[in-house]
């Protein structure tokens, strides 16, 4: 009975897998080289949990498998669960350190491998009948649980010592994962009749999926960005806006936004072409990111208008920073004609129901600002 609920698990097991990586597969960006090391950690995955099932039959039919059969078969199901950890600690290089590094890991990190195939002429794979199901053991067993014992230390050595530099989701994926392959594998170590090795490796692939990898979260992500500007859209804006709202829908924050919008943009598309005035729109957008140093989030909010949001702004800073955009918006000389941004700023403490009278103010104030530009500059009036 445990050897068919032990069948039952991993064929699940292998079901979501497959699942993981096919619909990876599909929808991933061919670009996308943490995909590809996801594909390869599920199918690692995949091919530890097939030799599980075919193991779990193998062991308990010790008297019509052939013995050889048997070893090679336990030792192909312990390859690939280590291959999986490496391929795992790979992920992690990719995460916290330098190509260079990377580089070098790569080089060498299936070096185990072939150790442990030759170990296998030479040390014993035992098989204990348990409680339910019989299951592998021995010094060899103990040599592949050390070599993932070691690999799951480095990864976690790794992760800790570059934590601050980890985003929050990567931290959510990689942390858990790690402390709960160490939790199976010493498990496992302790009670070998759980056989719960495939459930862990698909657990960790399925965390990795839900908080890192999945294909379609990357595309969700790229809807809220400008492409031809590298700043936030303006579905980003008021769905960033909305989120900050409900954050402090119940206590006063201190919030900032800096309104902008271009001068002369009809002037160049009319006389220059559009392909000058989407030109001079990257520009502006490249000024204020390089410039609004402080600030929360530039977003593209129309043809030529931005918003920037600020979060417990410093008014004296923030005032700097739009200083700055005005000098940096004079020394760009890439145009036939200036470079010139209308911007009004305007900040207060206030609830999320107050946020849109910020926005307001700081609106009004660039239009009267661009009014005085309008002034001064006459070739901005048509």
């Amino acid at each position: 009975m445990s050897v068919i609920l032990t069948v039952r698990e991993e064929a699940v097991c292998l079901l979501v897998l497959i699942f993981l990586f096919f619909y990876h597969s599909i929808y991933k960006n061919n670009d996308d080289n943490d995909g590809k090391s996801f594909l390869k950690i599920t199918f690692c995955a995949i091919c530890h949990v097939v030799l599980d099932i075919i193991t779990v039959f193998t062991v308990n039919n010790l008297d019509i498998v052939p013995a050889a059969v048997n070893k090679v078969l336990h030792l192909a199901f312990f390859c690939f669960g280590v291959m999986f950890i490496i391929e795992f600690l790979d992920y992690v290089f990719k995460l916290t350190m330098p190509y260079q590094l990377l580089q070098r890991y790569r080089r060498v990190k299936f070096f185990p491998i072939p150790i442990i195939i030759l170990l296998s002429f030479f040390l014993p794979i035992n098989y204990i009948e348990g409680r339910g199901t019989n299951y592998s053991h021995g010094p060899l067993v103990f040599v592949c649980y050390a070599v993932f014992a070691v690999y799951c230390i480095f990864a976690m050595g790794l992760s800790l010592a570059n934590y601050k530099n980890l985003d929050k989701k990567t931290r959510l994926a990689v942390l858990p994962t790690i402390t709960l392959m160490a939790v199976l594998i010493s498990l496992q170590a302790v009670i070998p009749e759980l056989l719960i090795t495939g459930a862990g490796v698909t657990f960790v692939c399925i965390g990795l999926f839900v908080t890192v990898d999945n294909p379609v979260s990357s595309y969700l992500e790229q809807a809220l960005w400008d492409n031809a500007t590298g700043v936030r859209n303006k579905n980003s804006f008021q769905k960033q806006l909305s989120a900050l709202e409900k954050k402090y829908q119940k206590k006063p924050v201190s919030i900032g936004f800096v309104i902008c919008d271009m001068n002369g943009l009809k002037l160049i598309n009319d006389n220059y072409g559009h392909a000058e005035g989407d030109k001079l729109i990257k520009a502006a957008a490249g000024v204020l990111l390089e410039n609004l140093a402080t600030a929360y989030n530039v977003y593209r909010i129309g043809g030529d208008e931005f918003a920037v949001i600020y979060l417990s702004p410093d008014n004296e800073s923030v005032k700097e920073e739009i200083e700055n955009v005005r000098k940096a918006c004079d020394e760009y000389k890439d145009s036939p004609i200036k470079l010139s941004i209308a911007m009004g700023f305007s900040s207060g403490t206030v609830t999320s129901s107050e946020f849109m009278d910020i926005y307001r103010q700081a609106d009004a104030l660039m239009y009267e600002n661009k009014a005085a530009i309008k002034r001064l500059c006459p070739e901005f009036r048509r």
